[in-house]
């Protein structure tokens, strides 16, 4: 789905801290006992490793009486997995059709030069309608999936939302926090989340339109950053000036020391460099608007990474540090999520760490930005073969913010600080939910740092 954006490099293999370490948060806040790992960059942890595959004996087929809900349900999640071959399909068919060329090669020429909306929710007219159809309601109750909440969040404050785990497709992530199905007005109200995903998915023709249909951004950084507003003091690129005058060299602006779209003349010692606002006014430079509120990001931290790793009966999370850093760039408050059964969605056979398909796996990732895992799990019309996923409940809790002081520049130590408190929530999000939600866990939650 979704690959979190990085701006550190993973440390190499260090000694595994003890239960016992602690340290003085900036906050005041000292740490509690944590259970993480740190593994070598692309590496698997040798546990998860399944090696050969168990084969079950024949196939179970579904019987032919089943009611026409759950055939509806099956239906519509075999469509959503289809979503880019269908869009493949649709971009060859008018390719291939004369008839269509004047219409298809304006549309790709805007495609290549357009890129996916970095200043605000990158959704069209119809975006809220196709988010509330009961289309999405079939797909949410194939598992069924849930929301939960912790705490009420303020519409006052802007936030990012990291989900673990990324699993093999990020299901939890799209039911319940792209579509409207499980009640995310009704839980968090005044609060506008974009879910973020790769943005060489916005250069797809044909699923360009239908992600943005969906409202969802781009994960670079200056997408999210300018989703949340932008950063308190900087002078956003999204800033847009309204005539000819104002893209005038600064010194001419300066000589004349008028304000565009005005009579009067300004003092020399008033900069002149002009904010284009929605409402039509013109603001100078130090009297830039107030920051958005009430906006959220989602971001799936693990990446292509971490679903190399999504295991049934784990729950093993990478995490990184870059969403962090944007977080403290825009002042922003981070919400840990919690998405329990999104790994027992699919069979996974995950090869040695040293066998060429891990390798393959690897390369693909690093130049695609993705990774191709060795997955299955039931058919449309059996319960052992094929790739749609197993009904299995998906459970996902939206945790307690953690505020954040605003810096244009963050310090590595305050990053750190931050890593640890956000691991610390997630570590109290399993231990209140694992026996309701994961009563047949194989292992206990860790995360690699």
């Amino acid at each position: 789905m979704a690959d979190i954006l990085e701006s550190t490099k993973i440390d190499p293999i260090k000694p595994l801290p003890t239960a016992n370490d602690t340290k003085p948060r900036v906050n005041g806040i000292k740490s509690v006992q944590r259970t993480y790992s740190i593994v070598e960059k692309d590496g698997v942890p040798s546990d998860l490793v399944t090696g050969t595959s168990t084969r079950r004996k024949g196939i179970r087929w579904a019987p032919l009486m089943i009611p026409i809900r759950r055939r509806l349900e099956t239906l519509v999640v075999v469509i959503f997995q289809l979503a880019g071959l269908i869009a493949l399909a649709m971009f060859w068919f008018t390719a291939a059709n004369p008839l269509t060329w004047p219409l298809l090669i304006p549309y790709l020429i805007y495609l290549t030069l357009t890129p996916p909306p970095s200043d605000g929710p990158p959704s069209n007219f119809l975006s809220s309608w196709i988010r509330n159809q009961r289309f999405w309601l079939y797909f949410c109750s194939y598992f069924p999936m849930r929301l939960h909440r912790s705490v009420e969040l303020s519409p006052e404050e802007n936030y990012i939302f990291g989900f673990h785990p990324h699993g093999i497709i990020s299901h939890g992530a799209w039911g319940n926090l792209v579509t409207k199905a499980t009640g995310w007005n009704e839980l968090f109200p005044g609060i506008s989340n974009t879910v973020l995903t790769l943005e060489s998915n916005f250069r797809l023709p044909f699923y360009r339109e239908y992600l943005i249909g969906m409202g969802l951004g781009s994960v670079s950084r200056k997408s999210c950053e300018g989703l949340l507003g932008g950063v308190p003091g900087e002078v956003s690129e999204a800033d847009v000036h309204l005539t000819i005058w104002d893209r005038a060299p600064k010194v001419f602006r300066k000589r004349k020391g008028f304000v565009s779209g005005s009579a009067t003349p300004v003092a020399t010692s008033t900069t002149t460099v002009n904010h284009a606002q929605p409402n039509g006014h013109i603001v100078l430079n130090g009297e830039k608007p107030a920051m958005k509120k009430g906006q959220g990001i989602t971001i799936v931290i693990g990446g292509a990474q971490e679903s190399l790793f999504a295991k049934p009966g784990t729950m093993t999370l990478k995490m990184r540090k870059g969403f962090l850093r944007v977080a403290v760039r825009t002042g922003a408050h981070l919400v840990p999520v919690l998405s329990f059964g999104e790994n027992d969605l699919f069979d996974q056979l995950i090869p040695e760490k040293t066998s060429w398909v891990h390798k393959f796996q690897i390369l693909v990732k690093k130049v695609f930005g993705f990774t191709i895992p060795l997955f299955h799990a039931r058919g449309i019309f059996n319960y052992d073969v094929g790739l749609v996923p197993y009904r299995v409940p998906v459970n996902t809790v939206v945790g307690r913010p953690i505020k954040t002081i605003q810096s244009p520049e963050p310090r590595d130590d305050y990053i750190d600080e931050l890593q640890d408190l956000y691991c610390e929530e997630l570590e109290r999000l399993w231990e209140e939910h694992k026996d309701k939600f994961a009563p047949r866990r194989k292992a206990e939650m860790r995360i690699i740092r």
